[in-house]
């Protein structure tokens, strides 16, 4: 902790300013693409740099903090200058506290003088903003209207903590969208996280922003976060905030080393995948073999006899061309759980499919499709459906489905 003397005054100095610079890694690029400039307070006399939080707290007031953020970012910028004049594409990204931002300042130009007496290019500096912290939903438009108009970049900070409005990005439409540490720690074990991480993806590319991955530590978290195909990271397992002393940050070394895990990791997931397929291929043609000898009353018995077939088949039902369920649900008890059946059941005989995922591809003409993952109303658990085209002992069309549990 700072000592107590220190106060807004002592640290509100160019000279007791201290501007860090974390990169911002594409892997895939090899390179670092930004960086992002975190201030800290210099205490007189030495000791510990003061963390922003504390920094910023010892500015009492409104006016006061607003006149620190502006020199932050002022020096930020002026620091940066050299870099991006050895490096001409490296962007640099600021943070500008939106709670101090009221229609009084909005049209100060203030940020955009900034930049310019920097000497630096608008389309070279991303603007990130904390949107929970915005008072005033009009001035947040105004603001990213104008300073988008000057050619600056927007970037939404901390999306995925419990604060976050996800409805705001629709509404922003930023340039970046930057994923919390909170949600990054350990998502390779954490299959909500991973899901959570998964829609964010999804949603950026719908609006055609670039996702940024905060606070990665380790390998692992980069390699679920790639397949998911997050663009940029930023993290301690890659490197930490440091000056730059107007030299461009180099690449760290582990970008090259996670490439070539993450190259593997596609290419094993890929085979193990391929292998899989081709085992449920060789059960699922096993099944409808045996169905195919059979007519339809004797369904319910055969399906019974080969739901062993493999061991991940969670239950197997027969619908005709129409959609409709024409055999029982037969299911694995080992998948399956009774005590579950309160709120997931498997669907009786008669019930209607025609308008499931995994029957309107065969009505369209498919022989056989595979749903993505989805939560099974069945059984409650995460799985893939796999349907395919066969013919009964009379020659008539069915449609064989068989619910696969997918496992984390």
């Amino acid at each position: 902790m700072p000592a107590p003397a220190l106060d807004h005054r002592t640290l509100a100095r160019e000279d007791r300013i201290l501007t860090l610079f974390q990169p911002m890694i594409s892997i895939k690029a090899g390179s670092v693409v930004a960086v992002e400039a975190l201030s800290r307070g210099i205490p007189p006399g030495g000791g510990p740099s003061v963390p922003p939080d504390v920094l910023f707290r010892l500015a009492a007031t409104p006016t006061r903090r607003l006149a620190l953020d502006r020199l932050c970012r002022q020096l930020a910028m002026r620091r940066f200058a050299p870099v991006l004049a050895r490096r001409k594409d490296l962007i640099l990204s600021v943070n500008l506290d939106m709670s101090l931002v009221g229609k009084s300042i909005l049209g100060s130009g203030r940020f955009l003088e900034a930049t310019r007496q920097a000497g630096l290019n608008p389309a070279n500096v991303v603007i990130e903003i904390i949107e929970s912290r915005v008072r005033d939903a009009e001035v947040l438009d105004r603001f990213i209207k104008t300073y988008r108009g000057h050619g600056f970049l927007i970037a939404l900070d901390d999306i995925g903590t419990g604060h976050s409005n996800l409805d705001r990005v629709s509404q922003i439409k930023p340039d970046i969208i930057k994923i919390d540490k909170g949600l990054i720690r350990d998502i390779h074990r954490e299959y909500h996280r991973l899901e959570i991480a998964k829609a964010l993806v999804r949603l950026a590319r719908s609006i055609g922003a670039l996702v940024v991955a905060e606070g990665v530590e380790q390998e692992a978290e980069v390699l679920e976060l790639m397949a998911l195909g997050v663009d940029i990271f930023q993290g301690f397992y890659f490197a930490r905030p440091a000056p730059l002393d107007g030299e461009p940050p180099p690449t760290p070394r582990r970008v090259a080393s996670a490439a070539r895990s993450f190259r593997r990791a596609a290419v094993a997931a890929i085979n193990a995948k391929r292998t899989l397929h081709e085992t449920y291929d060789r059960a699922l043609r096993g099944i409808a073999g045996a169905l195919g000898a059979r007519v339809p009353r004797q369904f319910d018995q055969t399906l019974t006899e080969l739901l062993h077939a493999h061991e991940d088949i969670e239950c197997m039902y027969v619908l005709n061309t129409a959609g409709r369920q024409v055999s029982a649900t037969v299911c694995n008890p080992c998948v399956v759980s009774e005590a579950r059946r309160f709120i997931y059941r498997p669907a009786p005989r008669g019930t209607d499919h025609s308008l499931k995922e995994y029957f309107l591809p065969l009505s369209a003409g498919l022989e056989k499709y595979t749903t993505e993952p989805y939560l099974s109303l069945a059984s409650g658990n995460l799985c893939s459906t796999i349907s395919a085209r066969f013919a009964d002992r009379a020659g008539r069309t069915f449609v064989l489905c068989v619910d696969i549990s997918v496992r984390r």
